[in-house]
């Protein structure tokens, strides 16, 4: 285990509770998921709204006929280019907070620390079905603690990976790990 990462997870541990893995997520694995698909639809989309714009303006630009058309595309097309920019933006902002997150396993729970410090824990019931994707490096979600659309509006506000191990050095083991040593079926 990674001291630096055990210690930090260190004051989340309840009396007794005993840490068996920690780790961290593959940064620009989990930043993609996160934003970056979401930021790289931006970029066509507000190319698309510029484009939208000046074809508007120029066709539009000394013809009496299309001045409806012209008003209506001059107000459309900035705010898909507003949508297309703060898209990207906020979509940036969500692939950089990702930094400086933190997974813990112990004997009772897993961890999830955020770097924004938000911190989730899961416990045994959480853990029962578990989904993993890859075998060197990969995810591990947490099927049953998703939310099913009712209970805490928090947690339905949830992305996907708040919901699991993502972008993790040897998710077999870790899943193994899981099944042996927390759920204890």
């Amino acid at each position: 285990m990674n001291p630096a990462i055990e210690a930090a997870v260190r004051p989340e541990l309840a009396a007794g509770e005993k840490l068996l893995w920690t780790g961290r997520p593959n940064i620009v694995r989990l930043a993609w998921l996160r934003g970056g698909k979401t930021a790289l639809f931006a970029i066509p989309w507000t190319a698309f709204s510029i484009l939208w714009t000046g074809i508007a303006w120029l066709f539009s630009a000394g013809n009496e006929d299309s001045q409806l058309f012209f008003r209506v595309a001059m107000v459309i097309g900035p705010l898909f280019f507003l949508f297309g920019i703060w898209l990207f933006v906020s979509s940036l902002i969500k692939a950089f907070a990702v930094r400086g997150t933190l997974y813990a396993l112990t004997d009772r729970r897993a961890i999830v620390l955020t770097g924004g410090g938000r911190s989730r824990s899961f416990g045994a019931g959480d853990l029962g079905s578990l989904f993993r994707r890859g075998t060197r490096r990969g995810d591990i979600i947490f099927r049953d603690a998703l939310p099913r659309g009712s209970g805490d509006p928090e947690e339905q506000a949830g992305h996907l990976t708040d919901f699991g191990f993502f972008g993790i050095a040897d998710p077999r083991g870790v899943e193994r790990l899981i099944r042996e040593q927390v759920v204890k079926t």
